[in-house]
């Protein structure tokens, strides 16, 4: 029997990390971004060759899961599964977009059959402005779906809620032993303490700007985006004006203010620019 551990989450998230980390204690593949949309084909990622056909036949059906999209993508999974060299088992499927739903999750993937092979899901979020101001600190702002994402986020925030397992990026960076043994008893891996450690070191001693650039730790460099305020004034206004995601802020102990978020120099800097001057009309 194959077993898949998922991490469904969106980008910017931390998905690359946790899946790597994840991962790294017996070298498990990972299948990167499985359906899409980018090939995966070549290095870093050199998943299997079928992946590039899995990704244009799941684009060509309106990202709509079908008998023959599931078997394509179960094909690649056992090559994948072929590559893991320890007898564990497992393969890391990483998913950072929506593209379906839970329902349709456990319709196509929830049982085994006779495929052989069984799937566990994991939801992975973060706090929304953050994650967000990554888009933007990174100059990723054209994957944004809709205006600042806000809708898209709390389409996922819904699926966060109902999950069986679900984990935060934030206690991934700061509690990761007890980040890694929540996925692990999510997906029924088994892990011993000294596995969860290997997971904590990887952690420790890389940094995934995004799946494709991983680079060792430099200790006196912050995260970009949690150090840089980058999204424009508007994505405080549309997000901190939204009920549901103030009532998650409160709820996971983010903060609610605009200067947690901005720091002080933008407050300072807007304030110089649109005070009143003499003999100016405002």
């Amino acid at each position: 029997m194959i077993r898949v551990g998922w991490i469904f989450s969106l980008v910017r998230s931390g998905s690359s990390a946790a899946s790597y980390a994840a991962a790294s204690p017996w070298n498990l593949p990972v299948a990167d971004e499985l359906f899409g949309p980018w090939d995966r084909t070549g290095p870093p990622h050199n998943m299997p060759k079928r992946q590039a056909e899995l990704a244009r036949a799941f684009r060509a059906v309106g990202h709509t899961l079908t008998a023959e999209i599931v078997g394509l993508a179960n094909d690649i999974i056992r090559e994948l599964a072929e590559r893991d060299t320890t007898g564990k088992g497992w393969v890391i499927c990483k998913c950072p977009h929506l593209m379906f739903s839970p329902k349709d999750f456990q319709t196509w993937f929830g049982h085994a059959g006779s495929s052989g092979i069984r799937h566990y899901p994991a939801y992975l979020l973060r706090n929304p402005l953050r994650r967000v101001n990554s888009c933007y600190a990174r100059q990723w702002e054209h994957m944004l779906n809709d205006p600042y994402e806000l809708w898209v986020y709390l389409t996922f925030l819904g699926r966060w809620r109902e999950a069986e397992c679900r984990v935060r990026f934030e206690d991934m960076l700061a509690e990761p032993g007890r980040f890694f043994r929540t996925l692990y008893d999510g997906w029924g891996l088994i892990a011993s303490h000294d596995e969860v450690d290997k997971a904590k070191d990887y952690l420790e001693q890389r940094y995934h700007d995004s799946s494709a650039e991983a680079r060792p730790i430099e200790s006196s460099r912050s995260i970009l985006s949690e150090s840089r305020w980058a999204a424009p004034r508007e994505v405080l206004d549309a997000y901190l004006a939204n009920d549901e995601i103030v009532s998650l802020l409160e709820e996971q102990n983010w903060p609610t203010s605009r200067l947690a978020y901005e720091g002080w120099a933008v407050p300072r800097l807007w304030r110089l620019l649109t005070r009143p001057r003499p003999g100016l009309a405002r």
